[in-house]
């Protein structure tokens, strides 16, 4: 019976680390809509009010969520709240990273990652836009760099580095090539792109920490059997030897 109450809880306490959050999640994104839309209207002082109130609640959601991922969204909350309120930091600079922060949020905590997938999903009808009209100026540059500057955080932590820096290199030049290459680009980045299923790549990560983890409860319930095991194996000796 003893062994039982052991291995049960050994068990119940693995097994709810990888349970996700709910509460409070709602409450959490909403204020955070409310942060982004202070942040649009330049109204900085009450962004950074909204997102001290939550940067705790925040930072522990996302550790229950995915804890490998915490110090990306400490980085964007540091960042946030260090430069919402400096005048040399300009208005779209400002409003991207308050945008990175929401969309990084939201793909952590939501498997469907609604967010970002909305996001991707505009980048691509932006690019496949120009790559029909054969056509480029300066706006639709800017617009296709700012909009991959919003989601490549969240692909900086999913996608193998190999190919995440392909991708970051062809935007980091992107601005720097004349108009035939910048299609040739857009047309292999769009092709990179349509690739890219956030949802699988979390679910394969996902199977492999379950996989980790049932491992980890193994060895746990090996090792206290053993220890049982040992205890009783030499209180027996001690009584056998007291007779």
């Amino acid at each position: 019976m003893r062994k039982k109450l052991i291995i049960f809880f050994i068990l119940f306490i693995c097994l709810s680390n990888q349970s996700f959050p709910v509460v409070h999640a709602d409450n959490i994104s909403n204020d955070l809509y409310t942060f982004e839309r202070y942040v649009q209207e330049q109204r900085y002082p009450q962004a950074v009010q909204t997102l001290e109130k939550i940067q705790d609640n925040m930072i522990t959601t996302v550790r229950k969520a995915q804890p490998a991922r915490v110090e990306h969204v400490e980085a964007l909350l540091a960042n946030n709240l260090n430069q919402l309120l400096e005048e040399n930091i300009t208005v779209t600079e400002k409003m991207k990273m308050a945008q990175q922060l929401v969309v990084m949020y939201d793909a952590l905590t939501n498997s469907e990652a609604p967010l970002w997938h909305r996001w991707k999903t505009d980048l691509e009808s932006s690019i496949q836009t120009i790559l029909n009209e054969q056509t480029i100026d300066e706006k639709q540059t800017k617009e296709i760099i700012y909009k991959w500057e919003v989601i490549s955080p969240v692909l900086s932590m999913y996608l193998p580095e190999n190919e995440y820096n392909d991708l970051e290199l062809m935007f980091l030049n992107f601005s720097y090539i004349n108009l035939e290459e910048q299609h040739n680009e857009l047309q292999s980045v769009f092709n990179q792109m349509s690739l890219i299923n956030l949802e699988t790549i979390q679910n394969n990560q996902i199977q492999t920490y379950s996989q980790w983890l049932i491992f980890i409860v193994i060895g746990f319930i090996f090792l206290t059997l053993s220890y049982v095991g040992w205890v009783r194996y030499k209180a027996e000796s001690n009584v056998n030897h007291t007779n």
